[in-house]
């Protein structure tokens, strides 16, 4: 598919994602963590959360302490990352897409970007039929709005994309009048849309076939989460990330397909919020 053929909205963040990110090339370099960093990971991995129901992060810095995962710190001249990590996963860190995602972003202007990353292993699963998703199926990260230096995330999966929604979330782009239903929604769908342009380097012929499964995966999920979890408006918790994007993407002008012949094969019980044909 060529830009002409591709819908004005998709189009437009394509080609700015793009521009923002050729426009510097970031290089991660070893560094250590600061009293103030460690007194950062600390607080915010020790502390309680109704969003972290199943604690990941007092289990990942639990391990750390106990010297079963460590502290891998890199950083670049706009951002730093705070990755604690089980030695299996080293290989897997996506410093790549990481670099691509801030330099998108661009610097922040009230100061440098901050990610602590407590890489837990415990993937994002729906819950029995009938029952409705809550926070410990779904959440993995959460900032401070308009604050660049509080950046967490506590799930190794799909951690480009949580990336992503917590920096628009400390970059500013909530729009104040919004219900939290609906800034979540839209952080959501734009984190989404971002992320698939990151990934497609470029390409616009590959930005089209990653958005093609990317809305197929929204429509399945959709679906089983309507119709056999009963999320069905913002009142349900899960609405805000899920549901929520197909509000969003029409009010843009943007259709998404119908469900697939069948919808349980494809999310196979997942509760992430991205194909894993996407990015893991």
């Amino acid at each position: 598919m060529s830009l002409s053929h591709m819908h004005p909205f998709l189009k437009t963040v394509y080609e700015q994602v793009t521009l923002s990110a050729q426009q510097q090339k970031l290089v991660w370099v070893n560094d250590q963590p600061t009293q103030d960093d460690l007194d950062h990971i600390m607080r915010e991995g020790s502390s309680t959360s109704e969003f972290d129901s199943n604690n990941l992060r007092k289990e990942v810095l639990r391990d750390l302490q106990a010297n079963r995962a460590k502290l891998v710190t890199k950083t670049c001249k706009i951002a730093k990352v705070l990755a604690v990590i089980y030695p299996d996963q080293e290989a897997r860190i996506p410093w790549d897409i990481f670099a691509n995602i801030f330099a998108a972003f661009g610097p922040s202007h009230r100061k440098p970007w901050r990610f602590v990353w407590f890489a837990n292993k415990m993937p994002r699963e729906l819950p029995p039929p009938m029952e409705k998703p809550v926070a410990g199926h779904m959440n993995g990260g959460y900032t401070y709005p308009c604050d660049p230096s509080a950046i967490v995330v506590y799930r190794e999966e799909e951690v480009a994309r949580v990336l992503v929604h917590e920096l628009l979330h400390a970059a500013c782009t909530d729009a104040k009048e919004d219900m939290i239903e609906l800034v979540e929604a839209k952080t959501e769908m734009w984190a989404e849309i971002f992320l698939i342009a990151v990934l497609s380097a470029g390409k616009p012929r590959l930005f089209a076939q990653l958005w093609k499964i990317q809305a197929q995966w929204i429509a399945d999920q959709e679906y089983l989460l309507m119709n056999e979890h009963g999320v069905q408006a913002p009142t349900d918790y899960a609405w805000r990330y899920t549901v929520g994007r197909r509000f969003v993407l029409q009010g843009f002008g943007i259709d998404l397909p119908g469900p697939s012949a069948d919808p349980r094969a494809n999310i196979a019980g997942s509760m992430r919020f991205t194909s894993p044909a996407i990015c893991q």
